[in-house]
């Protein structure tokens, strides 16, 4: 698991950039949490290492929440990449 800052996607870049340039120019915050996976691992069923990291990066993701805003903000959480594995 690591935490960052910026558009946590993969690809040619062009998608990171234009979220980016965005998120700047109307000053939106933008955190991520990201669980590495090679391009295999995008692609095919999820690893039993991965799977076990779910709950780590789920109490991660609340406490950057209740860290980073109050209440009454907007927020979207985004799964991006493998996340369909998790319900399995």
């Amino acid at each position: 698991m690591a935490e960052g800052i910026g558009a946590a996607i993969g690809g040619p870049g062009v998608d990171q950039y234009k979220i980016e340039e965005a998120i700047s120019q109307f000053h939106i915050p933008i955190n991520a949490v990201i669980v590495k996976e090679d391009i295999g691992d995008a692609v095919s069923p999820m690893r039993k290492e991965i799977s076990d990291s779910v709950d780590k990066v789920i109490e991660r993701v609340k406490g950057v929440v209740l860290e980073r805003t109050k209440e009454g903000d907007k927020i979207i959480i985004v799964g991006v990449g493998n996340t369909i594995g998790v319900g399995q």
